[in-house]
């Protein structure tokens, strides 16, 4: 360095007096740059180096940063999947009702009877909102079943695919009527007492019939899903498949039986002289 300043300082002295070294002062111009780099050089290495670490402890930040968000989005998404299903069982159900003219209450299903030789729920309606045994409970597609125990606050339901469980039906097609009972299994309800000469058919829709008192006529039950005929038999052997979704509905409705027109005006009568009363 000490070389370098005294170069410079000749060649500053010899430029004030003779215009003719500037040819000499550029030549050697070439030979001083390298040691001037070379001086610099640690300073250069030092500023790069914090330079470089100052942005590999940033994007390390960012990329923490980022699998966090990501971890959260994920789980936004996993919740959306979770809402919008939801959002289309109650869809359904919501068209069900648009079917039936007839008063009901929303129930979800909060747990499921765990004997393996039973299919019963339970739900979270009871008593305080007008349930009461014997009720018909549908979901989204057809009738799941009737309530067959009322607490305070829940009751229990016996599915159409109990073995315990029959249910009045029709053939929508005909009106043929017939006893429907179920199998243990979820997927197959059998007809019962049907004559092997009967008009049915696969793929018959079969209907509440209202009969005995106990489900309001009109809705669907089951779809005739195989017919056999055994030689000497006097009955048909008809297998159907359940409507509703017996595994999977968590969101039910209950139905309430229509006063029949005697009923109605019955009621109104009533109402009526309790206000001429009340005015009197």
């Amino acid at each position: 360095m000490a070389v370098a300043a005294l170069i410079s300082f000749a060649l500053m002295t010899l430029d004030a007096r003779f215009t003719q070294v500037d040819y000499l002062r550029q030549s050697l111009s070439y030979l001083v740059s390298p040691v001037q780099s070379l001086i610099s050089l640690p300073t250069d290495m030092v500023e790069w180096s914090s330079r470089t670490f100052a942005e590999r402890d940033e994007l390390l930040e960012e990329n923490r940063s980022l699998r966090s968000q990501v971890l959260v989005l994920r789980q936004k998404v996993q919740q959306l999947a979770v809402l919008q299903a939801e959002n289309q069982r109650l869809r359904r159900l919501l068209g069900a009702t648009e079917r039936f003219d007839a008063a009901y209450v929303t129930a979800e299903m909060i747990s499921v009877d765990p004997d393996p030789f039973t299919h019963q729920v339970i739900i979270n309606r009871g008593a305080q909102d007008g349930v009461y045994v014997g009720q018909a409970v549908l979901d989204a597609t057809g009738l799941f079943g009737q309530v067959i125990q009322v607490n305070s606050l829940t009751a229990r339901v016996l599915l159409v695919a109990d073995a315990n469980h029959a249910v009045p039906v029709q053939v929508n097609r005909n009106g043929m009527r017939s006893i429907l009972v179920g199998t243990g299994d979820l997927n197959v309800l059998q007809m019962e007492f049907v004559p092997d000469t009967a008009d049915i058919k696969i793929g018959d829709l079969l209907m509440t019939s209202g009969l005995a008192g106990r489900f309001p006529e009109g809705y669907p039950v089951a779809e005739v899903q195989a017919i056999e005929h055994d030689p000497g038999e006097p009955f048909a052997h008809i297998r159907a498949k359940p409507l509703a979704q017996l595994a999977r509905s968590r969101s039910l409705l209950l139905v309430f039986e229509r006063e029949s027109d005697d009923e109605e005006a019955a009621t109104t009568a009533n109402a009526e002289s309790d206000n001429a009363e009340v005015d009197e």
